[in-house]
């Protein structure tokens, strides 16, 4: 992508202290929540509640990020506008809020080029439903098939493709079936160093875009 780096620093660090784990700290450059405590896991704690701890530390770096952020929509766009990607018809997004990178404008670009965009709906049992912007259709769980791109929510995303988002498993059992191009949008300054905590079920995605670079991991 013109005018992007593939290679940045990446955001989030590891402390190891006396053979104990504090996750995550935020890298130079990132301003941290004085209110925020150092988190200590032992290497016995168990991995829910890593993943946990891990969630509620980048939901509070999250808060720290300008709302209305639509840079990472932008160059999302100029992506789509490549070659590779010349088939697109369908793509499945989301309505961004709060401080999330902002979706607004590139959903409604999207639209005005024809493109279908299909939004979730989040049943009770977190199972996503699929819903047709324009039509008002329920395309019903297995809609996201369909989708030649999904979009997907995150927190923030490791050096492995692998993604953390709010908790719930929602977009973990969604995406399993679709086997389209998967990409989160993320504010610079989200990108985990190291690990992310992971279950079996949590699934991968080819790529993530900031305001300043596109990183691709398959």
């Amino acid at each position: 992508m013109a005018g992007l780096s593939t290679i940045g620093s990446i955001s989030f660090g590891i402390d190891l202290v006396a053979g104990k784990k504090r996750v995550p700290r935020p890298a130079a450059g990132i301003t941290a929540l004085n209110t925020l405590d150092p988190i200590v896991i032992t290497p016995y704690a168990d991995h829910m509640e890593e993943k946990s701890q891990t969630r509620r530390v980048l939901r509070n770096l999250r808060k720290l990020a300008p709302e209305g952020d639509g840079r990472a929509g932008s160059h999302l766009l100029e992506e789509l506008e490549n070659v590779q990607f010349g088939h697109v018809n369908v793509i499945a997004s989301y309505d961004s809020y709060g401080s999330e990178p902002s979706t607004q404008s590139l959903n409604s670009t999207l639209l005005s080029r024809g493109i279908r965009i299909l939004l979730p709906k989040l049943l009770g049992d977190n199972s996503l439903e699929w819903i047709d912007s324009k039509s008002g259709e329920n395309l019903g769980l297995a809609g996201i098939s369909a989708a030649h791109v999904v979009v997907v929510p995150a927190l923030s995303v490791d050096a492995s493709g692998m993604r953390i988002g709010q908790g719930g498993g929602s977009y973990d059992r969604a995406l399993k079936l679709n086997s389209g191009w998967k990409v989160c949008l993320l504010h610079d300054g989200e990108i985990f160093e190291g690990d992310l905590p992971q279950e079996i079920h949590d699934q991968k995605v080819n790529a993530v875009i900031t305001p300043t670079k596109i990183i691709r991991f398959t």
